[in-house]
């Protein structure tokens, strides 16, 4: 479960809180992805075990992911603008990304658009 599914922010508003849950506590690995518009890369954010979180240096200054891998989840992007405009998906997993690419479950999304 992720929410909201769509979020419109104007400039003046800085920051966004993205939601997540999953039913299964036995994946304690939770990762977070942006995808641009008009064809771009899906990209990860970052991650969070349990409740240890590692952002991928590129959204470290903006992007905060907190919450427990295995409950609830938050990703908190502040500052925001234009580019930031993208579809972010969440997905849980058994394992760290490096190692088991494919033991994900289906992410779902959230279209973050101004």
């Amino acid at each position: 479960q992720q929410s909201p599914n769509h979020l419109l922010r104007t400039v003046e508003e800085k920051e966004a809180t993205l939601f997540c849950r999953h039913g299964d506590s036995s994946y304690t690995f939770l990762y977070w992805y942006q995808l641009k518009r008009n064809g771009g890369s899906l990209e990860l954010i970052g991650m969070l075990n349990y409740g240890t979180d590692s952002e991928e240096e590129k959204f470290k200054p903006r992007f905060n992911i907190t919450g427990d891998a295995t409950k609830d989840a938050f990703l908190l992007i502040s500052n925001i603008n234009t580019e930031d405009s993208a579809v972010y998906f969440y997905a849980a997993s058994l394992h760290r990304l490096e190692v088991y690419k494919n033991s994900h479950t289906e992410p779902t999304q959230t279209r973050l658009l101004f």
